[in-house]
């Protein structure tokens, strides 16, 4: 399907069917043409207050909540121009990175602090201007056709293997995928579509379109997805990310017909137990693979692709035949997708198989692959081998990305079989992986989770998996060695007290008469006194955190750099009182050049070592915040 434009599908649905319901939000229906119309008005408002130059432009989306991205990203397709989704609780730097591709922006009012990026571009707030936007003749769809064939959106992929790449998609290839998942899916008017991807995700994109050029009703929810909600709103079929279908496993959806899993590959024991919970006759469960750089559309699989039984389903994840007009081939083991309208083929990264005439294998992801000690890791194949273990409920397997040492980490999600919720050690990790996979291929280290971390596609992040304590000391409780604690106490303690005892000794001998309390009253002196002895303490801790402090920060951190600074500053926060004040009681106070000489010798740098100090926190909270949980 070539030529058009997709939104003219949806517009053909307004028209043919204006009171049909087109989104079920939390909060509200909204029928086709309701939907059409204010879409309609917000691309003429575009049209005439978006500053844009001319047609095609890019038009950033960064809204709050899921409903009004979609009435944005159809007012932008009606004006004639591509949209960006970016999700508003995007870090700033990357938010303002993603935001460098578009020519305006439609936001909410409160987060135009966020979006602003001092750039100039304009922003529309539809919230604020819900008064000049209601009075705004809409669109006449006539005018959309200009747009035929050229650009409609600018989506991202994941990000999984790096920074967040823009991908140019047209109406072409949109219509074309729209043709292929509409041969698979077999959607109606009659069907209820709940989306569960964010707006930002490209399988948010897909979803909209399948459901809205189909004449059917889009369920959008911004609360968490139960079974409950699927039947109380009728859903007939849903998307859905692995990690959401999970939590699903232990109900029963008797009103869904289609179940499609994507974002991530589907182990094939998990899809054939989601298989079990659809009781209508004929309702399937599908496993869709796509990237961004073909819209999302990519292969799709359900078990019945299969020649016979897979002797351990939970070792395998399949991801089936290419949908309609596209290509899945393997070069060199790496799987290369051809975007639904044809055109040159792309990698994705990904790794597969084929055995004979049977369906694609998926089998890791070439980025997730570490070198240790020279050798490559296969860590796919690791966790593949856990994925049986009867105390494991998800397993990733990553490198300590060259923080500690070479050596391979488990992160672990413990079953609910598990004793005490216990993740198993390296001896139960040992045992079960033997015979499975080499020798050196068995994590040294095991860091328990309550859950893996996920970015918004549903993906594992596994940038923010935080990295153990002590190579090797890592114990299921998720605490580190006694032995290496107490060995660091000691040295600390020992370098503490005889730095300590030193400063004392030679305060008199460095600085004659800097403590000298001759002539203080009391109760006064005393107070000196006591500062002294703080000075001589500060003085002892920051000794001894320069002796061990360094190994205790960079299990925080995964930058060395940043850690070495912030160390070395910690160690003159606290070292440097000593001289200082010594050195400060010993000048007189008018002694202006003297005087100036130590505010920039110490009391500056004190100011650097605090800022560095204050940069690495910061820095070091995403892994702290993910070990705690």
């Amino acid at each position: 399907m070539t030529g058009g434009s997709i939104h003219q599908l949806f517009e053909e649905r307004a028209r043919r069917t204006p009171d049909h319901i087109a989104v079920i939000t939390d909060s509200d229906r909204i029928a086709y043409e309701r939907l059409d119309t204010e879409a309609g008005r917000l691309a003429a408002y575009l049209a005439t207050n978006g500053g844009l130059p001319h047609s095609g432009s890019t038009v950033a989306i960064c809204a709050q909540r899921p409903a009004e991205v979609l009435v944005a990203i159809l007012a932008v397709l009606k004006a004639g121009h591509a949209y960006a989704v970016v999700d508003p609780g995007t870090p700033a730097q990357e938010l303002h990175r993603l935001l460098a591709h578009a020519d305006a922006v439609i936001t909410n009012g409160s987060l135009l602090p966020r979006v602003d990026d001092g750039r100039g571009r304009t922003a529309i707030c539809p919230d604020t201007a819900a008064a000049d936007i209601a009075h705004t003749e809409a669109a006449p769809h006539d005018a959309a056709g200009r747009a035929s064939g050229g650009p409609a959106a600018v989506l991202f992929t994941a990000g999984t293997t790096g920074s967040r790449t823009a991908v140019a998609t047209g109406h072409d290839r949109l219509l074309a995928a729209y043709a292929a998942w509409s041969q698979v899916y077999g959607l109606s008017p009659e069907d209820r579509l709940l989306v569960t991807a964010p707006p930002a995700a490209v399988e948010f994109t897909g979803g909209w379109i399948r459901a809205l050029c189909s004449g059917a009703t889009l369920v959008l929810t911004e609360r968490p997805v139960t079974a409950g909600r699927i039947t109380a709103e009728q859903v007939t079929v849903a998307d859905m990310s692995p990690a959401t279908a999970a939590g699903l496993l232990d109900e029963e959806l008797p009103s869904l017909r289609l179940l499609a899993v994507g974002g991530a590959p589907l182990r094939l024991d998990e899809q054939l137990r989601l298989q079990g919970l659809l009781p209508a006759v004929g309702a399937r469960v599908l496993s869709v693979y796509g990237t961004a750089e073909v819209a999302g559309c990519g292969t799709w699989f359900e078990p019945e692709q299969l020649p016979g039984p897979v002797a351990h389903p939970e070792r395998a994840a399949y991801l089936g035949l290419p949908f309609p007009g596209v290509a899945a081939d393997l070069r060199k083991g790496r799987i290369w997708l051809t975007p639904p309208e044809g055109g040159d083929a792309v990698p994705t990264g990904d790794i597969g198989r084929r055995q004979g005439e049977g369906p694609l294998e998926f089998r890791g992801r070439t980025a997730d692959r570490v070198t240790i000690d020279g050798r490559t890791v296969d860590t796919y194949r690791v966790e593949t081998a856990l994925a049986d273990h009867p105390h494991i409920q998800d397993v990733v397997i990553t490198g300590d990305r060259g923080r500690t040492g070479s050596r391979l980490i488990a992160f672990v999600v413990p079953s609910a079989r598990a004793p005490f919720g216990a993740a198993p050690e390296g001896a139960s990790l040992r045992a079960g992986l033997t015979g499975l996979v080499p020798t050196g291929d068995v994590p040294a280290a095991v860091v328990r989770l309550k859950k893996l971390p996920l970015n918004a596609a549903g993906k594992v992040d596994r940038a923010e998996l935080p990295l153990p304590p002590i190579p090797g000391a890592v114990r299921a409780s998720g605490k580190s060695g006694g032995s290496d604690d107490a060995t660091e106490g000691a040295i600390a303690a020992a370098v503490g007290v005889s730095s300590g005892f030193l400063a004392a000794a030679l305060t008199g001998v460095i600085f004659p008469g800097a403590t000298d309390l001759t002539g203080v009253p009391g109760p006064w002196n005393a107070l000196f006194v006591l500062l002294y002895l703080a000075e001589w303490l500060a003085f002892a801790v920051g000794m001894g955190f320069l002796a061990v402090g360094r190994g205790v920060m960079l299990r925080r951190s995964e930058s060395r750099g940043l850690t070495t600074a912030a160390h070395l500053a910690i160690v003159y926060l606290l070292v440097a009182w000593w001289p200082q004040d010594n050195l400060y009681r010993l000048t007189a106070k008018t002694d202006w050049p003297q005087q100036a000489a130590l505010v920039y010798a110490f009391n500056v740098p004190l100011m650097i070592a605090a800022l560095i100090v204050l940069i690495w926190v910061v820095a070091s909270l995403p892994a702290v915040r993910q070990r705690d949980r």
